[in-house]
């Protein structure tokens, strides 16, 4: 499959680790690291697009070369787009093999979604307990006005940004530094690509549960918006788990 890049959409990016400079290499200017960089989270940004446009498939190898090509950079940008996309658990690199985009068991999404639903559930709770940030809280608000344009059932890069989104308004009105550094590196992508037509049958609760979260957010009721925000993933599992029981 042949990637597409798109400059329109802002997903979030995880930062690489920083890969150790060869001996005599010297360090790249300051306008050479940002033009990398912002290579690097294009790439990051349309991969991501393309699992949800069916562009790219969990198991579909990632080869430099390709990619290279593709988006008209040199490898430095590739290789760390592809560290980025593994810090985000979407792909893996297999010894001898390269990099591919993670296949995702149904057990694995299971426990994923068990733990994003404390992590969610959480944030949800500390946000309520910052009620009176009203920065946060209208940036919650419009975050919910964004993600209720999208139709209920409708699976696109734009209407993932949207989840991701209010769920970033979520966890950035919480201020937790490590509610913030964890909650990217859960998989969600890959699941809702992947189960989607599992997920789907629980698609038309989705938008009053984001309405009930955001509203006992704003409202400063810490129990009952971490309560709503752990049911609206308690669907997920449960679904996952009669999938998995046929």
């Amino acid at each position: 499959m042949t990637p597409k890049a798109s400059e329109k959409e802002t997903l979030p990016v995880s930062d690489p680790p920083r890969q150790p400079q060869g001996e005599g290499s010297g360090s790249l200017d300051e306008a050479t690291q940002t033009a990398n960089a912002g290579a690097r989270d294009r790439i990051v940004r349309d991969v991501i697009r393309g699992l949800y446009e069916g562009r790219y498939e969990p198991g579909q190898r990632l080869q430099e070369a390709q990619l290279t090509a593709a988006y008209a950079v040199s490898r430095g940008p590739v290789r760390e787009a592809i560290y980025a996309l593994a810090a985000m658990n979407i792909v893996e690199l297999v010894p001898q093999s390269g990099a591919q985009v993670r296949v995702v068991s149904v057990q694995e999404a299971i426990d994923t979604l068990i733990v994003a639903q404390s992590l969610i559930g959480l944030s949800a709770r500390l946000a309520a307990e910052r009620h009176d940030d009203l920065v946060a809280s209208e940036r919650l608000e419009t975050a919910l006005e964004t993600i209720n344009a999208f139709s209920t059932d409708e699976i696109s890069a734009p209407a993932a940004l949207s989840r991701e989104t209010f769920y970033g308004a979520i966890t950035n009105m919480a201020a937790n530094i490590e509610l913030s550094r964890l909650l990217p590196t859960v998989r969600v992508h890959l699941i809702r690509v992947q189960f989607r037509s599992v997920l789907r049958s629980d698609d038309g609760r989705r938008r009053s549960d984001y309405r009930r979260i955001a509203s006992a957010i704003r409202s400063g009721e810490p129990n009952k918006a971490e309560k709503a925000a752990r049911l609206h993933l308690a669907r997920s599992i449960t679904l996952l788990r009669a999938h998995q029981d046929k």
